[in-house]
């Protein structure tokens, strides 16, 4: 990796009353359980979607600030500017915060773009973190960003405390995209297309032995929906490793509870494979508008999962009682959250098998055994991907209806609305 470059902060004078500090949405690449902790989620499952976007970028101002090294051309009000050999970086504001540092949307000079720059300290164990993070983003930076679907490095600097990466600029990750929209239900071909791109990177990551470990929607961004929609990228890579460099979980936790793959779980040995299963929770979640298995604890996590996929073959767990708010199968995820609507015959088939493979793939996705679940690069070719549908075994309704799931007597072990579902955290 060679020397890290030194960096300079200069500070400036705090912000005179009056100016504004309006942002664009950021991109929280930052790693760890402290950020899940501090979130509270409100589950609300209804039928529809309401299209959201990015809000308009707020007014250009220029910040009156104190004595800086080089005059600023284009810039917001600074907290202070990184001064790195002839690069200068603007400090604009800090946008999240977590277990290793923070990020910090900031404005670089030479090139007229806003950044994300995410601080890492350096300290103890964080130290370790920062030097793996760092090493896998330098083999990254290789690869076609745009067609791998993984979020641009642009370059790292460090100031002895701490270390800074910094990263293209994304909008918002799918997280907060569905927060904004009140966690409504995705149509499913806007899912396709997510997932699509999803799989083109963990494709890359696996051509390159990397498994990501921390994938979920909070890691999946949105790059600019008024103009690209649904064009997305993956991000933070803290949590990620080497493949021929682990074996079982040595870390107090790896992967996001409510996207922990069972072999995480159990304490069995993983692969990349740990990704699939994190981006199958991801699917569902997408579709339904709340998480697949959400978990408070682990061993309640392993409970979601035997509620839908019965008990792991050759493992004896203690004999448990299904939740409320628990799927007794993945193929339930074909009748949930269906809006009604009044097309030809073939039109409501052909959505409704669109749906069908979705579930298929998702199937394929969430096994026991790592070995059964799908490879990326063979569900970039899986029907409801390739859109090479096969034909529905399922037949259209003669009045060509396709009625809400909620319309149906409940059956035992059936997912029911969870209206006003709280949950503490998902991590």
């Amino acid at each position: 990796m060679g020397s890290v470059k030194k960096a300079v902060l200069v500070l400036v004078k705090p912000k005179e009353k009056g100016e504004d500090n309006r942002v664009v949405d950021p991109h929280p690449h930052v790693n760890g359980e402290a950020e899940g902790k501090a979130r509270r989620r409100r589950w609300m499952p209804r039928v529809g979607f309401s299209p959201g976007g990015s809000p308009p970028e707020p007014p250009i101002t220029q910040p009156k600030v104190g004595k800086i090294p080089k005059p600023l051309t284009r810039s917001r009000p600074t907290m202070g500017t990184l001064v790195v050999g002839a690069e200068y970086y603007d400090l604009v504001a800090t946008v999240g915060k977590g277990t290793f540092g923070e990020v910090t949307q900031g404005w670089r000079r030479s090139t007229g773009e806003m950044v994300a720059i995410k601080i890492l300290k350096n300290e103890g164990h964080h130290g370790r973190v920062v030097k793996n993070e760092l090493r896998l983003l330098q083999a990254l930076r290789e690869v076609n960003t745009e067609e791998s679907h993984v979020v641009r490095f642009l370059e790292s600097f460090g100031d002895g405390a701490c270390t800074y990466l910094v990263f293209e600029l994304l909008e918002q990750n799918l997280f907060e995209f569905q927060k904004r929209n009140n966690f409504l239900p995705l149509p499913v071909r806007h899912i396709r297309t997510i997932t699509a791109q999803v799989l083109a990177a963990l494709v890359k990551l696996k051509e390159l032995s990397i498994i990501h470990a921390d994938l979920k929607p909070e890691n999946i961004m949105l790059v600019d929906h008024a103009r690209y929609p649904f064009r997305v990228k993956l991000i933070d890579f803290g949590s990620a490793s080497i493949v021929t460099e682990v074996c079982h979980v040595k870390e107090p936790y790896i992967q996001s509870r409510f996207y922990r793959a069972p072999e995480i779980l159990l304490g069995l040995p993983f692969c990349e494979k740990v990704d699939i299963w994190s981006l199958g929770c991801v699917v569902a979640e997408l579709h339904l508008g709340w998480p697949l298995y959400p978990g408070i604890n682990e061993y309640d996590q392993v409970r979601y999962i035997c509620s839908t996929l019965g008990l792991p073959r050759g493992e004896l767990l203690c004999p448990m009682e299904r939740r409320k708010y628990a799927f007794s199968s993945l193929d339930q995820l074909a009748v949930v959250n269906i809006r009604p609507v009044s097309y030809p015959g073939q039109e409501a088939l052909a959505e409704h098998c669109d749906l069908c493979g979705m579930v298929e793939l998702v199937k394929r996705m969430l096994t026991w055994d790592s070995h059964e679940r799908i490879m990326p690069s063979a569900a970039l070719k899986h029907p409801f991907i390739s859109l090479q549908q096969p034909p529905c075994p399922i037949p259209v309704p003669e009045d060509g209806l396709w009625g809400p799931a909620w319309d149906a007597p409940a059956e035992p072990g059936m997912l029911l609305p969870a209206q006003n579902w709280q949950h503490s955290q998902h991590h």
